[in-house]
């Protein structure tokens, strides 16, 4: 039924979520907590939805605690001048340009690829289903064509009927001939329209447009479903990210923005700033910092020799005394004194809950998967791909945003063949005008945006 796939539209489903989302933020809610269990014990209805419409609104304007230790700014000049500095400013040589931006939207469609069919499985059932099915340690793309018993044990179909992008077959390699429509690559397309048609100075609002225009309703999520809502009632950026929205630190920014780190390739600053007026349509504070961290951390990955030198450019880039901050700080500085792979893996997992929607869905424990991958394997794409998948958490996000980092940063001919041979070059979306572009000519297109800016 189509009311069954009116995910995350409902308000009195999203209160559990927006006291989450309100403690994160160190907000002080505890004199609506009664009224919100009383809410949630309402019968379904019209009134009940009110009642949750204006508890949300409630909530996330409740003030911040004095005692909150991070600041966490919003508007463009406080957020900027939160940030250390501009950073470098350097090219890729002109005879290495299409190497690294076809390697850019190779690594980002094979890295989705890899994940999408595990999206949603814990780290331990990914393990499993591997062991299980004769494919680990994974080598390449994943299989589903096993025996009987394994696919029963792990739920493992072909075909779902409910998928949400004009796509039935399930993502396992052998059901795939081209690269998938999902939503992470939609956005990486979707920027390509903004910038063809409004130019690298695009406003939110130029976003929001392009979004209304050219992707339908029900292949956004969480964050960016309650936005499109949000814009569909005329409540423009940045209200639209905020409003009646649980999900505005989720990683949906973060999955968005790699076209600007492609185009700003070696000026992080630049990428970064491009993010952020993306970024502001469904997100805000640590979803807006998530989103402008990987633009610059993906600017940095062509220019700099060192995965440690990527991380360190893009981090100036985000608010010093922010929640996203402190923890990349803290995984930095573990894997500087020596922390292993399993290590800052683990310690990832500690404190955030795979199993909790939330955490799952949440920018920072993503975030910070992306960058271990990045300075455990940033040399070797297979590597860095294949962990970031096996991490568990958001499966093709970050297997994508991985494969975006170090695809720049090695070129296409550094992506080894078991990722392009077994799908066609073609760059599957569901943005209109944009459906089906090979990677010769998404590659050409973004190299002529880039010589614009």
């Amino acid at each position: 039924m189509l009311k069954d796939k009116m995910l995350w539209m409902k308000d009195s489903g999203n209160i559990r979520d927006e006291i989450r989302q309100c403690r994160e933020e160190g907000r002080m809610i505890s004199g609506l907590l009664p009224r919100a269990e009383e809410i949630l014990s309402m019968e379904e209805g019209p009134e009940k939805e009110s009642c949750a419409r204006q508890l949300l609104l409630e909530l996330e304007n409740c003030p911040v605690d004095e005692a909150f230790p991070f600041e966490e700014p919003v508007e463009w000049e406080k957020l900027a001048a939160a940030c250390e500095g501009n950073g470098i400013h350097l090219q890729i040589p002109e005879e290495e340009l299409q190497d690294r931006i076809r390697g850019a939207w190779t690594g980002r469609a094979s890295g989705c690829l890899l994940g999408v069919p595990v999206e949603g499985w814990s780290r331990e059932k990914i393990r499993g289903y591997l062991e299980e099915s004769g494919q680990y340690p994974l080598e390449g793309y994943i299989r589903s064509d096993t025996e009987r018993e394994v696919r029963e044990k792990y739920g493992v179909k072909d075909v779902d009927e409910g998928t949400a992008y004009d796509r039935q077959n399930i993502c396992w390699i052998n059901n795939m001939d081209t690269y998938p429509v999902d939503d992470d690559m939609n956005y990486t397309v979707l920027s390509l329209r903004v910038l063809e048609r409004s130019g690298s100075n695009f406003t939110s609002e130029d976003v929001a447009q392009s979004w209304l225009f050219g992707l339908p309703a029900f292949h956004t999520c969480t964050a960016e479903r309650v936005a499109y809502r949000n814009l569909m009632h005329g409540i423009l950026p940045p209200e639209s990210g905020i409003l009646a929205n649980p999900f505005r630190e989720w990683i949906g920014a973060q999955i968005r923005v790699d076209f600007y780190g492609y185009i700003a390739a070696g000026n992080p600053a630049l990428a970064a700033q491009m993010a952020c007026r993306d970024a502001v349509v469904a997100q805000t504070k640590n979803g807006v910092y998530a989103a402008m961290y990987i633009a610059a951390l993906i600017a940095s990955a062509p220019v700099l020799p060192k995965p440690s030198g990527w991380v360190e450019e893009a981090m100036k880039q985000i608010p010093r005394n922010c929640r996203l901050y402190a923890a990349l700080k803290e995984l930095l500085d573990s894997w500087k004194k020596g922390a292993s792979w399993e290590e800052l893996l683990e310690a990832i997992h500690g404190k955030y809950e795979e199993s909790n929607s939330f955490d799952w869905c949440l920018a920072i424990p993503n975030a910070l998967i992306v960058t271990a991958c990045v300075l455990c394997f940033g040399t070797d794409y297979s590597q860095a791909v294949i962990h970031a998948v096996l991490a568990g958490f958001d499966t093709d996000c970050n297997g994508a945003t991985v494969g975006s980092v170090v695809g720049i940063a090695l070129g296409c001919g550094g992506i080894d063949s078991r990722w392009t041979e077994p799908v066609k070059q073609i760059i599957c979306s569901s943005v209109n005008s944009y459906t089906r572009l090979s990677v010769e000519e998404v590659t050409e297109r973004t190299i002529a945006v880039m010589k614009k800016l």
